[in-house]
């Protein structure tokens, strides 16, 4: 244990405290979360800047070129939509399964999904170049008389993206009116209007929690299917296609499975970055949550893994030409793919799988910190071998290949991007309660704490 933060203990907290420490960061800058939106305002302004110059110079202001059409807007959207992933899907599947310690890391979670999928739902529209005409891709009448072609994947995205960030924001809101009333006497100025507001005049009453309690469970059931559905509808963008490393049978389950993976170590990034900024919260979120989203996350890594793995054996045994050429140029070729191709095997496979099989490591913040960065980095480069390698090699209309860079002006976007997650991650937890008071609340109120043999044991009863 001589490497776990000893404030970072499971510790005897009263539903009190545990209100204090949920809306302490409510209305109240440290110099912590100053110092985050700022440098998330400098970077969304660099990124607003060089995408102003895009729209006025245009698209050749970016790498891409032929054959690689697709190039880092591409490979952030996918990103993003990973990430996105961690919100709804997590907080459904641990609501679903009853998990007792869900209540401080669901809101996090669907929190992460607001901010990431709007991120993810903005590339699409900087990639066509000309942005101002994106309403033909609207299912909508127009002065052309044009419809959108509903046969195209990439009409489907723009459905299932929509859908999604739909069903997400209504998701976080039912869970969070109850905080809201209750926290609502406690406001003062705006944010009392604001709570208000947005309570729809919660009093608590059993009618009220019944309906809580009820559309709670009804979006964890119906959230499943439509996150299932963004994801594959995203491979099979790729899946379709005769491109060297893209025609894949396991796209589906590999995109679905590595957004999930991907989605976990956001949720740890986000919640070091949450018991940094706000130390009170460490009575909340405790070893435990840690431990056991460690070991969702351990598991989620070993199917990644395997999906990964999977898709290039068979390719290998069978010495299919394309996969083989494209295996090579990914691993052993004069470029700088090999070197992202072994940090993607260590960061996102030997290195995770070997550190979560400690019990002391999921246990203890700054390594998972660390570690769920280095993950996200190994995702985002698996990302970019999804899609460019298989472009530059791809030479069927004898194109002369150029290696494809990142521009300026594509780096500032991306990173503008960034700063919008996190900026609005940081912001919502000064304007919102960021864990939820009334899940952890009724949490402690079934807990029973024992000792047994000079050990306190905690365990829940079913309560009234």
């Amino acid at each position: 244990m001589s490497h776990v933060n000893k404030n970072f203990r499971a510790a005897e907290v009263s539903i009190p405290e545990i209100y204090d420490a949920c809306f302490e960061p409510i209305g109240k800058s440290g110099w912590k979360s100053n110092v985050v939106i700022l440098l998330s305002l400098c970077a969304m302004g660099i990124g607003a800047a060089a995408f102003a110059g895009q729209l006025y110079y245009g698209i050749g202001q970016t790498g891409l070129h032929i054959p690689v059409y697709w190039g880092g807007y591409i490979i952030t959207f996918v990103f993003w939509i990973g990430v996105a992933h961690a919100g709804a899907l997590i907080s459904a599947l641990l609501r679903l399964t009853g998990a007792e310690w869900k209540s401080a890391v669901t809101r996090v979670a669907e929190v992460i999904t607001l901010f990431t999928l709007p991120a993810a739902g903005s590339f699409p529209l900087i990639h066509l170049g000309r942005t101002e005409i994106f309403y033909y891709m609207l299912p909508l009448p127009n002065n052309r008389l044009l419809w959108p072609n509903f046969k195209s994947m990439l009409m489907w995205d723009v459905f299932a993206v929509s859908t999604y960030l739909t069903g997400s924001v209504l998701f976080l809101y039912v869970t969070m009116v109850p905080d809201l009333g209750i926290a609502r006497p406690r406001m003062k100025g705006w944010y009392r209007t604001l709570y208000t507001l947005l309570s729809w005049g919660w009093r608590g009453t059993a009618e009220e929690w019944k309906r809580v309690m009820e559309s709670a469970a009804l979006y964890s059931v119906i959230i499943l299917p439509v996150v299932i559905s963004v994801h594959t509808i995203v491979s099979w963008d790729f899946a379709m296609q005769v491109v060297p490393g893209w025609h894949s049978e396991v796209f589906g389950p590999l995109f679905f499975v590595g957004a999930l993976y991907s989605g976990t170590a956001a949720v740890f990034t986000m919640l070091g970055l949450l018991l940094w900024t706000y130390p009170s919260f460490k009575k909340v979120i405790t070893q435990v949550h840690y431990d056991m989203l460690g070991r969702v996350w351990l598991v989620l890594g070993l199917a990644w893994a395997y999906l990964f793995f999977n898709d290039f054996v068979p390719a290998y045994y069978a010495h299919e030409p394309d996969k083989m050429d494209y295996l090579y140029y990914n691993a052993f070729s004069n470029s700088v793919y090999p070197m992202l191709c072994w940090f993607l095997v260590i960061g996102n496979f030997a290195l995770p799988l070997f550190c979560l099989a400690f019990q002391e490591f999921r246990r203890s913040i700054m390594p998972m910190f660390v570690l769920s960065i280095i993950v996200n980095i190994a995702m985002y480069i698996e990302r970019v071998f999804i899609v460019i390698p298989g472009l530059e090699i791809y030479n069927g209309l004898n194109f002369n290949t150029i290696p494809y860079t990142y521009s300026a002006t594509e780096v500032a976007i991306i990173c503008g991007t960034f700063g919008w997650v996190i900026g609005g991650l940081t912001l919502f937890c000064r304007i919102f309660p960021i864990l939820p008071y009334w899940e952890l609340a009724e949490t402690k109120a079934r807990q029973v704490e024992v000792d047994m043999a000079g050990v306190k044991v905690a365990y829940f009863h079913a309560g009234e």
